[in-house]
């Protein structure tokens, strides 16, 4: 017993450590594999993320390149409407009466006011019946040399409108320059030109100079330090907007006439400034908007994004809980090989034991029980006469018989070589114990197996809980006596034990 006891407690401490080595093994699988995607989901997130920005940045450079063409487009479109009037009126007396109600027409056809038609001297008459020299103005001076001019922008008097003017050099029929025709642009409110539906109107555009000078601005521009600022690069600068080194990266693509886009911070706000020279004047057309505007058409990838992690998040617990139940299923299995004996399919020695004591150690009913210790008789002669092979199916049919013989509620088993031990909880008196002991001996008796040589007959011994003992190894060793008793008179059946 001693012995016994031994081998359970090494049994036990090697099964543990197994169980612990592939506990640990799945675990450290499952570490690898969530950091291994982990990983690759927020290396996935951050190339969407800077994908999605380079994106928006992208489309944010293309329009204002495009608008700044067609702002181009649409100021090549009034000199060429003035080139055509100039033509018209350079065949007659430039300020004869058809001229100056030609000019007078047209404010209905344009966006031109205060259209005038000017002479060699500087002499101007206006649609409005003005007349008085302007040779001294910048403008004049430029379109006389054969230039069409964009003057630098004025500030009427009439609040909130910035103008411009749109001239161009009058030529007889001679190609000589005879004058000069010209009209005034509000080009303040830029937005009504370009950027139309361009984020639904949530940007703001502006001109500057290469030297970082507001020209002029539209009517979403509301930043009064913006405004007041001596130029966007003072303002950037003393507002902490840009990085000094950004700073002085725009500086000089603005004076080399390069596009390009900037990273504006301000107030804990992002948002894009993309730049695009319009090759007029040396300025430079300007579009900024905010960062979450500008990515606001990607919102579906972002939120499709998060459905896809919460998806693989779901997913990934599917798969551990599966694994879960795979590797705790597979344990139940290894534990349940570990609890069986394999020749015979019913208990092994250790579990018989294990499940004995255990239900001795926390019975309360005190209820009467009975411990079978069955022996084979002669079963070495069994193995001489008929070899291993037939001595093996002896074996496993005492172990079908055993277990036919008594319910699930009774613990059955194999204790080793040709013993058996049966514990049945509920034998409810002795005459019980016997009545099932001689039924065993009949079906052992009535065991037939082809080819059998000789006879096939058990020994039994029984001890009754807890008459004779409380624990395993008190029953154990009161049956053991009475089996070998039985043995000793003669064998093929049964004793129980007395005091």
């Amino acid at each position: 017993m001693v012995k016994y006891f031994k081998e359970k407690m090494v049994n036990d401490m090697k099964r543990k450590a197994i169980y612990k080595l592939t506990f640990k093994a799945y675990l450290k699988a499952m570490m690898i594999f969530i950091v291994f995607i982990m990983i690759c989901s927020i290396s996935f997130f951050f190339y969407i993320k800077k994908d999605i920005e380079n994106e928006s940045v992208n489309k944010v450079v293309v329009n204002t390149e495009k608008q700044t063409e067609s702002l181009k487009q649409y100021i090549d479109i009034q000199y060429r409407y003035l080139e055509g009037v100039g033509n018209h009126i350079s065949q007659q007396d430039l300020f004869c009466e058809d001229n100056i109600n030609l000019i007078h027409s047209i404010k209905e056809y344009t966006k031109l006011e205060n259209v005038g038609i000017i002479d060699k001297n500087g002499e101007s008459h206006y649609d409005n019946g003005a007349v008085k020299n302007v040779s001294h103005r910048e403008y004049f001076q430029e379109a006389l040399k054969g230039n069409r001019v964009l003057s630098a922008p004025l500030e009427s008097v009439i609040a909130g409108k910035t103008r411009v003017i749109i001239a161009v050099p009058i030529y007889d029929q001679q190609k000589e320059i005879v004058g000069v025709i010209g009209g005034s642009y509000d080009i303040g409110d830029l937005n009504k030109i370009v950027f139309r539906g361009i984020y639904d109107g949530k940007g703001s555009a502006f001109l500057v100079s290469k030297e970082g000078q507001l020209i002029t601005y539209d009517n979403a521009v509301k930043n009064k330090d913006f405004l007041a600022s001596e130029s966007i690069f003072s303002y950037f600068a003393e507002y902490n907007v840009l990085s000094p080194d950004d700073l002085q990266s725009l500086k000089q693509k603005l004076i080399k006439q390069e596009k390009g886009y900037m990273t504006l911070n301000h107030n804990n706000k992002t948002s894009y400034m993309a730049y695009y020279p319009l090759k007029i004047n040396d300025w430079i057309m300007c579009y900024n908007i905010d960062t979450d505007v500008a990515q606001e058409s990607y919102t579906f990838i972002i939120y499709a994004e998060y459905l896809l992690f919460a998806l693989f998040v779901f997913a990934l617990v599917i798969l551990l809980f599966t694994i879960y139940k795979v590797n705790n299923k597979h344990q139940k299995r290894l534990l349940e090989f570990a609890r069986i004996d394999a020749l015979t399919g019913i208990k092994n020695k250790e579990t018989l034991q294990n499940e004995i004591s255990t239900y001795l150690k926390n019975d309360s009913s005190q209820q009467l029980g009975a411990l079978f210790m069955i022996d084979v008789d002669n079963f070495k002669t069994v193995n001489d006469l008929n070899g291993h092979v037939i001595g093996d199916e002896v074996l496993k049919n005492f172990g079908s018989i055993l277990k036919e013989s008594f319910t699930i509620e009774d613990i059955v088993g194999r204790a080793g070589g040709d013993e058996f031990i049966v514990f049945v909880k509920d034998i409810q008196e002795h005459g019980n114990a016997i009545n099932k002991a001689q039924e065993i001996c009949q079906k052992i008796r009535n065991i037939e197996i082809d080819n059998f040589k000789g006879t096939i007959s058990c020994s039994i011994g029984i001890a009754f809980y807890p008459e004779h003992g409380t624990t395993f190894k008190d029953l154990y060793n009161l049956a053991d006596q009475d089996l070998y008793q039985t043995k000793n008179q003669g064998r093929n059946g049964y004793t129980c034990y007395t005091k």
